[in-house]
């Protein structure tokens, strides 16, 4: 009678578990259905494959034919849980063959017709674990990259002391930091390469946060190493400026856009001027000119919590085949203790302990980049007043290139295209500082008319008082955005003869943006970064 019972409980079980057929044997995890003594009941084809059993094998299994049987009274306890309620564990499970893998077990009791059985999900995690004993292995090495740089830092300070007894001693030490710099560099970027290569792997939530700051540290150990070899070189007049043909612009461009991301990250307001009708094309080094000038900016980010940068670009002088610039970052950051600005250009220094554990950094970068400056016929200095901010100058001398037409005042425009353009006036809609100088400088070049305003609220007054010929319109600005400054714009066209041509300037370059720039009552649509001709030749379209 009691056997009757059970049969009539495990057909209703299995009728009960009919609907769930298809999501049961195609899932991807192994799903076991299993009686309150242990027995196993359901399974579904990932159990039948991880395991390698055929079905009917399985269904006359128990839980402890699963486990080691070593740990009978554990497996027990597990269970007994389960049917009250939930546990979640990890163990190791067996095959047929005798093979065992490490699994994720996720258990939950289930009562059907006054009976208890236990529904389990086990996840096999062989790759999980693989990807943990990988990332320790990298873990470890990079405790030994550690230990290296320190005992190299440590050896350099040293081989410093030593340069004072001896120019020999100082060569020998050069020598023997560059030879350690390029051996460390080549593992370190086997470790960088196989970290990118672990991120493409599945893994979870705290093995990426762990990648990712392997992979930070990775990178600013690599750079501390190519500051070292820096310095070794130039020390032992080694290093030298690679002179060739470079667009200056380009360069300018580029810090400009990598400036206004990082500033943006920390909420810092960014100014930048650059003077008027400097040549471009220049020759000289521009990746170590690249350099010095990427230092200055990341230290002013660097050392500034709150307030601005301002990145300006001034010609000293000029011959017929010579230029000579300033450069110059200011900050409303920290600034520099009185005490330390004579020693601000010295190696390994930074303003003290306090400063360099909350900042980080070698004290290398100011150094290395007044040498370059000096490689450069110019120099680095500054003026910084404590908890006001800095300003740091670089000046540095370079030939005109003359291969390419750096005279573009009027771009290429003839006087009478010129004369034209006078008469015609634009207003530049913007509320980024930067852009909307280079859209000025554009524009005046260009030889046309200009007003600035700074949101859709200012636009739509500038266009009470006076009349314009183009409108620039930024889309994304503050208070009034560009495409509700249009939609009004065009409402008051209504009923009149007018209608002022509105080119859209956005940072955004998807398929579908001009459609929608279009469907807003614009005329045309231009895409951030956006060249010189790029501009020119979309105002020319309409005036």
């Amino acid at each position: 009678m009691n056997n009757g019972t059970n049969d009539n409980s495990y057909k209703k079980i299995y009728n009960d578990l009919q609907i769930y057929e298809t999501a049961l044997h195609n899932a991807n995890d192994i799903i076991i259905l299993f009686s309150s003594d242990g027995n196993i009941l359901k399974v579904n084809k990932k159990a039948i494959n991880s395991y390698g059993y055929n079905e009917e094998e399985l269904l006359s299994k128990n839980i402890f034919d699963l486990r080691n049987r070593e740990k009978l009274e554990l497996v027990n306890t597990q269970l007994e849980k389960a049917k009250l309620g939930e546990i979640e564990f990890e163990t190791i499970h067996y095959r047929k063959d005798g093979s065992s893998f490490p699994v994720e077990v996720k258990s939950i009791g289930i009562e059907i017709n006054n009976e208890r059985f236990v529904l389990s999900i086990v996840i096999d995690i062989t790759n999980r674990i693989k990807n943990e004993e990988e990332i320790r292995e990298l873990a470890s090495l990079y405790e030994e990259l550690i230990a290296i740089e320190e005992e190299l830092r440590i050896n350099y300070q040293e081989l410093e002391k030593a340069k004072e007894e001896a120019d020999k001693a100082n060569k020998a030490k050069s020598e023997f930091l560059a030879n350690m710099s390029h051996e460390i560099r080549t593992p370190m970027n086997g470790i960088i390469g196989v970290i990118d290569l672990l991120k493409l792997t599945k893994l979870n939530n705290n093995q990426k946060d762990y990648l990712d700051m392997l992979s930070h540290s990775s990178r600013l150990l690599l750079g501390i190493l190519n500051s070292v070899l820096d310095i070794s070189k130039i020390e032992s007049g080694k290093f030298q400026l690679n002179i060739k043909p470079f667009n200056l612009k380009k360069i300018l461009d580029r810090i400009i856009k990598e400036l206004s991301i990082a500033c943006n990250s920390k909420k810092l307001e960014i100014f930048y001027y650059i003077d008027s009708y400097i040549n471009f094309d220049l020759i000289g080094d521009e990746i170590r000119l690249n350099q010095v000038l990427i230092n200055l900016i990341n230290n002013a980010i660097k050392f500034t919590v709150k307030g601005q940068i301002v990145f300006r670009v001034k010609k000293l002088y000029s011959t017929n085949n010579k230029l000579i610039l300033e450069f110059s970052v200011q900050d409303t950051g920290i600034g520099i203790k009185e005490e330390f600005k004579n020693d601000i250009f010295k190696k390994f220094v930074q303003q003290d302990m306090t400063y360099t554990k909350k900042y980080d950094g070698t004290g290398l970068g100011l150094a290395i980049s007044r040498d370059i400056a000096k490689l450069m016929n110019g120099d680095i200095w500054f003026d910084s007043i404590e908890n006001k901010g800095s300003i740091f100058y670089f000046t540095a001398e370079f030939l005109l290139d003359y291969t390419k037409d750096t005279h573009d005042e009027n771009l290429g425009l003839s006087d009478k295209e010129m004369a034209r353009n006078k008469t015609k006036k634009i207003l530049i809609v913007e509320d980024n500082e930067i852009n909307m100088k280079i859209a000025c400088e554009i524009v005046n070049r260009l030889g046309y008319k200009f007003q600035c305003a700074y949101n859709g609220k200012q636009a739509l007054q500038l266009l009470k008082e006076g009349p314009f010929d183009l409108i620039l319109m930024d889309i994304q600005m503050p208070e009034l955005n560009g495409y509700d400054t249009t939609k009004i714009i065009r409402k008051d066209e209504i009923g009149t003869q007018k209608h002022i041509n509105i080119i859209a300037m956005t940072a955004y370059s998807m398929n579908g943006d001009r459609e929608t720039c279009i469907e807003m009552g614009m005329d045309d649509y231009i895409s951030k970064p956006f060249d010189i001709n790029t501009l020119k030749n979309v105002i020319m379209k309409f005036i």
